[in-house]
């Protein structure tokens, strides 16, 4: 909730705990999993702005300076941390092109081996 574009207007406080659940890909099992992680820098700003839209508010970081300043500036985008096969099947459904080309014009777009390994 706390890094959603929903707005409560009696929200003062936040309270961060640094960490988030995250979609990742369980290789042994074959299955993506949500897991604990660390979130990032710019997530702990997105959630310190969820206090004091409308009144003034408070974060309070469960979490020491030295484990923020560890963290990474950005979360790593999903499309490179999770497998692909479900989004290349909505690709080809939606008939969107090539799955390769389509995948290229991403912002972040996955390496072209992880893309070529869908069809093995």
């Amino acid at each position: 909730m706390a890094e959603t574009s929903i707005t409560i207007n009696d929200v003062v406080f936040v309270v961060d705990c640094g960490k988030a659940k995250e979609t990742s890909y369980d290789a042994l099992n074959n299955t993506p999993c949500l897991l604990p992680s660390w979130i990032s820098k710019a997530a702990a700003r997105q959630r310190r702005g969820r206090a004091g839209r409308v009144q003034p508010g408070e974060c309070y970081h469960l979490y020491p300076k030295c484990v923020y300043d560890s963290l990474s500036d950005y979360q790593l985008p999903e499309l490179l941390r999770t497998p692909l096969q479900s989004l290349c099947l909505q690709i080809k459904s939606l008939e969107l092109g090539g799955i390769t080309e389509f995948l290229s014009r991403a912002l972040q777009p996955p390496e072209l081996l992880s893309v070529i390994s869908i069809y093995f």
